[in-house]
């Protein structure tokens, strides 16, 4: 009876990097004669090449946990999240290439693109759950009622202060001025120039309080009106616009049967039309 060989598989056996992969892998340049997978997993499985102890590729199939094990937690609280937030995006199945913002993302690094999504969204829901904790710490307070109905003033104990405006101060108070710094509109002051901010606010201020105070004594005067009677106005003889002599070319005004009267120039048209009934164009131009 013939000695049957081993079965022959399509794969290599593991571990072994797949074609195509892009990787780095120790001492591969120096190796020939030999399939890509062959010559990955002759390197990855012998002890005199220095190497990583952990793999760069996840297991395609990990191996099962048994029903007394302990549930995974880092399945448990997707699930949690899913069923809490209804999101399908960031699960424990986040395919490489993924190009969605994935919160925490930055903060991991080294390591695979499974292993990074998955600490960075469990960190984002860690933060998330403790924001949430703080919340629901807070107590609701009660507003805090004025003492007052209205503030006091403010009283400078360094400053001499006064509670009477600028404008209604006497005219020889020296404190009649605005402090250095005011940029509200200060009447009379912008014919006034060359002088400090005291001084000129102080000029301004006092022109202005003349002014007003000039207003107020002759709004509180008598008011009379010497209106010149009919014999009194000028008498202005009146100028006729049309006279014999006819008027002068290129005037603007009306001339009544202009329009209707042909053959003759302006001057003669506006001579005399206004002495007589009759059309002037009916009589000849000459005789």
């Amino acid at each position: 009876m013939a000695a049957v060989g081993p079965k022959r598989t399509t794969f290599c056996n593991e571990p072994y990097y797949p074609p195509g992969y892009c990787g780095y892998s120790p001492q591969f340049h120096f190796q020939y004669g030999d399939t890509y997978g062959k010559t990955t997993s002759r390197l990855l499985t012998d002890p005199n090449v220095a190497k990583s102890g952990r793999l760069v590729l996840a297991d395609l199939f990990p191996a099962e946990k048994s029903g007394n094990d302990v549930t995974d937690e880092r399945n448990e609280w997707k699930r949690l999240r899913k069923q809490s937030w209804g999101d399908k995006k960031l699960n424990d199945k986040m395919v490489p290439g993924y190009t969605g913002y994935i919160p925490k993302k930055e903060d991991h690094f080294g390591t695979r693109y499974a292993d990074i999504c998955r600490k960075a969204t469990k960190d984002f829901s860690n933060e998330m759950s403790v924001a949430k904790d703080k919340r629901r710490a807070l107590q609701p307070r009660m507003p805090m009622m004025p003492k007052l109905a209205e503030a006091k003033p403010y009283v400078s104990l360094t400053q001499p202060q006064h509670s009477v405006s600028p404008y209604f101060m006497n005219i020889n108070d020296g404190a009649k001025t605005f402090m250095s710094g005011y940029t509200g509109f200060i009447p009379r002051s912008r014919s006034r120039f060359a002088l400090v901010y005291p001084k000129l606010t102080r000029e301004s201020l006092k022109e202005f309080t003349r002014n007003q105070q000039e207003l107020k004594l002759l709004a509180n005067r008598e008011v009379s009106i010497n209106q010149p009677g009919p014999s009194d106005l000028p008498v202005t003889p009146l100028q006729p616009i049309y006279i014999n002599g006819g008027l002068l070319p290129h005037y603007t005004g009306y001339l009544p049967g202009h329009k209707f009267r042909v053959g003759m120039t302006f001057g003669t048209s506006s001579r005399s039309f206004h002495a007589t009934n009759q059309p002037r164009y009916n009589k000849p131009l000459f005789t």
